[in-house]
């Protein structure tokens, strides 16, 4: 793949992936939509739309023929549950902070023992982007006792985002795999909520926000981001996911009406130039020698 095309669809699948967020934290920061239910509705509408698209690409027969990937199943499950429960205990900046630090170790992990390993331009460019991940997600009234269980649930998230990705790597059909998924997440998300039911009541504008998250941001971003991911190292998959907060800050301030203030812009900043030396660094001073 070439490079400019393989940037673009790397920063259209970021772009999706802080879509997803910022809808869901409109919808279940607003009570307009249970976190478990936000889950459910967003895979099911996100399965309907796979479900549509392969049908016309390969035949209704091709849906039975799909598989379990254990590995996905579980990755996405824990990152369903995980992360829309954490915020109910979480302060939104502490949970960020958890959860992009999460990923991180859990990527770079994995490519230390698939002896792939990082460069010291990749753990430079981590470390300088999580600093600023730190300074634009740190609350400024810190509680430092946070609830132990929100903690655990978005390391609970990390952990199995980590997963979904590293698993993501040896698909061969990215549409394919990302349906598979998401069918397969349904019913232990459906369990979860007959067994641990919401307690907010489901407004039309969270039955509305939810089914976007799904359908759209959830449904073609993962695909996307599956078709990419055997072109990308583990630690340059990781790294360019630090985007996210800073493309998710970008669309608030131009549709949200939200203000940019000098923390944001520097913590923007120096995730931007992490996330640049991280990936390019090593190959420019090459280059140059």
């Amino acid at each position: 793949m070439k490079y400019r095309r393989l940037f673009f669809l790397v920063l259209l699948t970021m772009t999706a992936f802080a879509f997803n967020s910022i809808l869901a934290r409109l919808a279940i920061s607003s009570q307009e939509i249970g976190p478990v239910s936000f889950a459910l509705l967003r895979l099911l509408s996100g399965s309907v739309i796979l479900i549509i698209i392969v049908v016309y690409r390969l035949g209704l027969n091709s849906i039975f023929k799909i598989r379990p990937n254990l590995k996905g199943i579980i990755g996405l499950s824990l990152y369903m549950v995980g992360f829309h429960y954490a915020y109910y205990f979480l302060d939104a900046g502490i949970g960020a902070i958890i959860l992009f630090g999460g990923v991180q170790i859990i990527m770079f992990s994995s490519a230390i023992i698939s002896k792939e390993n990082p460069s010291i331009y990749n753990w430079l460019g981590m470390i300088t982007a999580m600093i600023g991940i730190f300074i634009l997600f740190l609350p400024e009234d810190l509680v430092l006792s946070q609830p132990q269980n929100g903690l655990m649930l978005m390391l609970l998230a990390a952990i199995g985002w980590g997963i979904y990705t590293i698993s993501g790597k040896s698909s061969k059909d990215p549409l394919i795999t990302t349906m598979s998924n998401f069918i397969f997440t349904l019913p232990i998300i459906f369990f979860n909520l007959v067994i641990y039911p919401d307690v907010i009541k489901l407004s039309f504008i969270g039955f509305l926000l939810a089914i976007c998250s799904g359908a759209i941001m959830s449904a073609l971003g993962y695909s996307l981001w599956y078709s990419i991911l055997p072109f990308l190292e583990k630690t340059i998959a990781a790294l360019v996911q630090l985007l996210v907060p800073v493309i998710a800050l970008t669309i608030s301030i131009l549709f949200l009406n939200e203000k940019l203030s000098y923390v944001s812009f520097l913590s923007s900043l120096l995730i931007i130039c992490g996330v640049t030396v991280g990936i390019c660094a090593e190959k420019l001073i090459k280059k140059l020698l």
